[in-house]
């Protein structure tokens, strides 16, 4: 963890918020209940943990509170703001958390075909084959496989050993009624500021592109299928299985070790829970669970 140099004011004026009592110096994180001197933390419900906030207060913690932090718990060094959790993320990514260094790691091998922005990182044991486009800020960790022609964009984040791009399982018959496989020549196109996980696979198109959109988030252990279209702001968990052709909208959530089947949509703001089996297109701001999934409710924000 790097050691930062920022102040209570300086996060309050980064963050938007306001700051409430005495100034003081940031110098390491710590969950609210272990907050000491110059910890920053965070809650998110000052009532509920009321006793939690005050004791990392007069510990000397600097805490990031909603504005419903009561008034006699406003002694000490707190910063007040709409969204605590999102901004104790911002503070930590931008004072904390280790940065890329842009560059190609020695290991790593990228084909003379492929575009890689300066500003990109490429890791360890890596491989970026020919027409791969990779734009400024992006991130390729270590035993990436990026596939032919295929775009990452801007300060993406690709995790180790996740495979981006190589051939879906698209297969037809011959008049020998033997299995030949159809060739996937589409690629993908990653946007900016996704993040893929570890060990998960993006299966190129078969003609156009599979599309991840900007601010997608994809778990570890997940498989997108060949031909799907996903929207901004997509939540996919761990070891969900996305089959060909499938269109997720923008902001929906799709729980760990769901599965949905190849054609369906799922709508905006939809979210399907844990283990469900997408088996028909499921509509805008609808919950549903099981297997086959049917309808809990309406997913209200």
């Amino acid at each position: 963890m790097n050691a930062p140099h920022v102040t209570a004011s300086a996060l309050a004026q980064q963050l938007s918020g306001e700051l409430v009592g005495t100034d003081r110096s940031v110098t390491g994180l710590a969950p609210l209940g272990e907050a000491g001197e110059g910890d920053l933390t965070f809650v998110v419900d000052p009532v509920a943990a009321a006793a939690a906030a005050a004791k990392a207060l007069e510990a000397g913690a600097v805490l990031l509170a909603p504005a419903t932090l009561p008034d006699d718990a406003r002694s000490g060094t707190a910063v007040l703001v709409e969204n605590p959790r999102a901004a104790f993320a911002l503070a930590v990514a931008e004072h904390f958390a280790r940065k890329p260094v842009p560059g190609i790691a020695p290991t790593a091998r990228v084909d003379p075909t492929a575009e890689v922005h300066p500003g990109a990182h490429i890791g360890e044991y890596t491989v970026v084959r020919a027409g791969a486009v990779i734009a400024d800020g992006a991130e390729i960790r270590d035993h990436v496989v990026i596939g032919h022609d295929v775009r990452i964009g801007a300060h993406a984040l690709i995790k180790s050993h996740a495979v981006i791009g190589e051939e879906g399982f698209g297969m037809e018959r011959d008049a020998d009624g033997d299995n030949i496989r159809i060739p996937h020549l589409g690629s993908v196109v990653i946007e900016d500021h996704v993040e893929v996980g570890n060990f998960t696979t993006v299966c190129s198109g078969t003609i156009a592109p599979t599309r991840v959109g900007d601010h997608t988030k994809i778990d570890d252990h997940v498989h997108v299928a060949h031909n799907c279209r996903i929207g901004r702001n997509v939540i996919i968990t761990a070891c969900a299985e996305i089959s060909g052709s499938v269109v997720i909208e923008d902001d929906a959530w799709i729980g760990p070790n769901a599965s949905v089947i190849q054609g369906v949509t799922l709508g905006r703001n939809s979210l399907l829970g844990i283990g469900a089996v997408a088996v028909k297109s499921v509509p805008d701001d609808e919950i549903r669970i099981g297997n086959p999934a049917r309808r809990l409710g309406d997913n209200k924000r």
